[in-house]
């Protein structure tokens, strides 16, 4: 792997905010690679602390949190206002898994008040 290749991908995940929760694709697809949604799995799996990457933060595409690290990974997103029930993420404040209610609000301007 070059490592252009690999930093644009960290560039990627290290963009990632409090509560936003992304996919392996959505980053590959973010950083100019679509499909290499095992590429940014290997590169996560293969950081260290100095990398500083908020790994918890990714998700497989079903939601479902890293194998082996659900529960740390589920402390520290609940820490970030994100919903995890039975291993996956149900809803977050930000990105792929914002509530549809949070998107509406977005999208119209409106924050509860329907008149």
């Amino acid at each position: 792997m070059t490592d252009e290749r690999r930093q644009r991908i960290v560039d990627v995940i290290r963009a990632l905010g409090p509560g936003e929760v992304s996919t392996y694709g959505d980053i590959a697809e973010v950083a100019g690679y679509p499909g290499r949604s095992r590429l940014v799995g290997h590169i996560l799996a293969s950081s260290t602390d100095e990398d500083d990457l908020p790994w918890w933060r990714v998700v497989n595409a079903a939601g479902r949190l890293v194998p082996g690290h659900e529960r740390t990974q589920a402390s520290m997103l609940r820490a970030e206002r994100v919903r995890v029930r039975n291993g996956h993420v149900v809803s977050a404040p930000e990105g792929r898994f914002r509530r549809a209610s949070a998107r509406q609000q977005h999208r119209t301007g409106r924050t509860g008040d329907h008149g």
